[in-house]
């Protein structure tokens, strides 16, 4: 027989083994779902990094967009400021077309009309007013313009 002694540390023994036992078979049956959770693990971080980078993208994307707004209404604020400055350019110019046309019509009807003889009298002089009183400058012929070359004789 076993003494007693003995006998406590078998039982001891056996109740380590039997937990050392039960433990692997515990780790056996885990160690598949402790990879497929690591794997899991994985690719939720891989799709969390994926994630982030879309964001980042898409914050990117927004920020031009809003720089484009930005852009179209500083555009847009100069259009209406250059049609204001059209549309005071067209009333000054058809102001200064309707002045234009007042005035041709008030010249048209003064040169329509007989010369004032007082008018006629002020730039009277005997040159302009008597043929036979006018006097060509030296050098200048009355008549037509000479030809440039003498005039071919007869026989050439």
């Amino acid at each position: 027989m076993i003494p007693v002694r003995y006998q406590l540390a078998a039982k001891a023994g056996g109740v380590l083994l039997l937990m050392a036992l039960a433990a692997g078979v515990v780790w056996w049956g885990m160690a598949p779902r402790i990879d497929i959770e690591a794997r899991r693990a994985d690719k939720a971080l891989a799709d969390l990094v994926k994630a982030e980078q879309l964001i980042e993208l898409q914050a990117g994307v927004l920020a031009q967009q809003q720089k484009t707004l930005g852009d179209l209404a500083e555009i847009e604020r100069r259009m209406q400021q250059l049609s204001q400055v059209v549309a005071r350019n067209h009333a000054a110019q058809a102001a200064a077309l309707a002045e234009l046309k007042r005035n041709d019509k008030a010249v048209a009807d003064y040169l329509t009309g007989a010369v004032p003889a007082a008018l006629g009298r002020l730039y009277e002089r005997p040159e302009t007013t008597d043929p036979a009183a006018y006097a060509a400058p030296h050098g200048v012929q009355p008549g037509a313009v000479p030809p440039a070359v003498p005039p071919a004789r007869a026989g050439q």
